[in-house]
């Protein structure tokens, strides 16, 4: 087992989440969502006696929109039962012109996470979600969505319903 993380070789920002951590082990999986696919690893998270805490996987990726925007990441949580329990970013989470985030959006963030809308499924490009002239999001997508972020919201709510899916099937 081993106690590294994109955070380096330091496990503390996990401990937030899983507080009596004290090792994790790598498990490979397939990233099928991003271009260039890093997001190679779902990590299980012990304690010091050996029992599974949870899972967490760290994501680096883009929007998907292949524009300027800035790269999102973030790591997910879970709980052994494979249900989410939150997102965190030491980077930091941006929205339109790469304002950051708000404790409201994060928040917002969660409970769509936890809602997985729907309309998500009808969307084959993240750019259908916005007005291609203003930048605005289309009406129709609008509660779906963290205000001024929406390639960000699909982009994390992606990763978050494929990891589940991943962890579903690994039984671990």
């Amino acid at each position: 087992m081993t106690s590294t993380s994109i955070y380096g070789n330091d496990i503390s920002f996990y401990k937030s989440i899983f507080p009596k951590i004290s090792k994790v082990k790598k498990i490979k999986v397939e990233d099928k969502i991003s271009e260039n696919p890093i997001n190679t690893t779902i990590q299980v998270a012990f304690n010091k006696e050996g029992k599974k805490l949870g899972f967490i996987r760290e994501v680096n990726t883009t929007t998907g929109c292949n524009s300027a925007c800035l790269p999102v990441i973030f790591t997910l949580f879970y709980n052994t039962k494979y249900e989410f329990l939150k997102l965190k970013s030491k980077a930091g989470l941006t929205k339109k012109l790469h304002r950051p985030m708000t404790e409201d959006d994060i928040n917002r963030l969660h409970l769509l996470l936890g809602i997985n809308p729907p309309i998500f499924k009808t969307v084959k490009h993240p750019t259908d979600m916005t007005d291609a002239l203003t930048g605005a999001t289309k009406p129709q997508y609008v509660d779906a969505v963290v205000k001024e972020a929406a390639y960000s919201t699909l982009r994390i709510n992606t990763y978050n319903q494929d990891t589940i899916s991943q962890l579903k099937k690994l039984a671990l």
